[in-house]
């Protein structure tokens, strides 16, 4: 029996970072009457890094850490600024404007992009399976996320979400970009343990995240217990989206870590009372098309 390719477990871990991605979002919402987003994600980051660090200096101490080029650290570091304060402010900025929903469809645009950029910035390569099956993923994706019927706004409103959901779509393929090249002798753990912690502190200092520690010692005893399922899982979706980078190429991780929707819609099944639509339903069928055809 031959052995499972790099690309294959690559395109595993991305899957997978979906799924634990989808887990997080479902939290950060049962957390949204206690925190505002900015707090969560600032604590879930900080925590996450935390454990992610703990677990790298208990199993090899600090020599990984010591390994890292100043050059690999720039990169680490600025591709995660780019990606979790630009991408993900001028995301929910997006958001703000459009709705979720229109704001996602619209910011679907990543993956492409991430995968034009990847062909000749770092020779990947661009073939038609890959086209097809971005294609048909994003297609099935939209689809899931912009069934919703939405409430029309001003046309200028429509301009600016657009916008916003445009800059965010740039931001986080650069991003992916960026962090290519940085793990050509690092492990994905040892990259995360690095990032993280950076996403958290640049988002404490801001003054939307000001008192957040008191506030959760203030919280119940059970957000407590939410708060450290949401630093796991956000640690472990982390690694798994940069084993995904690593192992598949930036095109395919990208494109199979934004399957999160199609993960999500069982999940506000069972804990949310959310319906399941036929609409919906046909995009997922569409998408699970799309991720074939991306691993043949």
């Amino acid at each position: 029996m031959s052995a499972i390719s790099e690309s294959t477990v690559g395109a595993a871990c991305a899957l997978l970072s979906a799924g634990t991605w989808a887990l997080v979002s479902l939290l950060v919402r049962r957390l949204a009457g206690t925190f505002n987003s900015a707090t969560v994600n600032a604590i879930r980051a900080t925590a996450g890094g935390v454990l992610l660090l703990a677990w790298v200096l208990v199993i090899a101490g600090t020599a990984p850490f010591r390994a890292i080029t100043a050059y690999d650290f720039f990169l680490l570091t600025s591709s995660v600024i780019v990606a979790g304060c630009l991408g993900d402010t001028v995301f929910f900025e997006s958001a703000r404007f459009l709705g979720l929903a229109r704001a996602m469809t619209a910011s679907m645009t990543y993956p492409l992009l991430a995968a034009l950029l990847a062909a000749p910035l770092l020779g990947e390569p661009l073939t038609p399976a890959l086209l097809l099956g971005s294609v048909l993923t994003l297609g099935g994706l939209a689809i899931i996320v912009g069934n919703r019927q939405v409430d029309p706004d001003e046309p200028n409103r429509l301009w600016l979400g657009l916008g916003a959901a445009a800059l965010a779509s740039v931001a986080w393929a650069v991003s992916a970009i960026m962090l290519k090249p940085a793990l050509h002798a690092i492990d994905s753990t040892t990259a995360q343990a690095v990032r993280l912690p950076v996403v958290g502190l640049v988002l404490l200092a801001t003054p939307w995240t000001w008192g957040a520690l008191g506030a959760s010692r203030a919280a119940a005893p059970g957000t407590g217990k939410t708060l450290a399922l949401l630093a796991a899982l956000t640690a472990a979706s982390s690694v798994l989206f940069v084993m995904g980078v690593k192992h598949a190429g930036v095109g395919v991780a990208t494109v199979l870590s934004a399957t999160a929707p199609m993960f999500a819609i069982p999940l506000g099944a069972l804990f949310l009372g959310e319906r399941m639509t036929v609409t919906a339903a046909l995009g997922t069928l569409l998408t699970v098309a799309g991720i074939a055809v991306l691993n043949f």
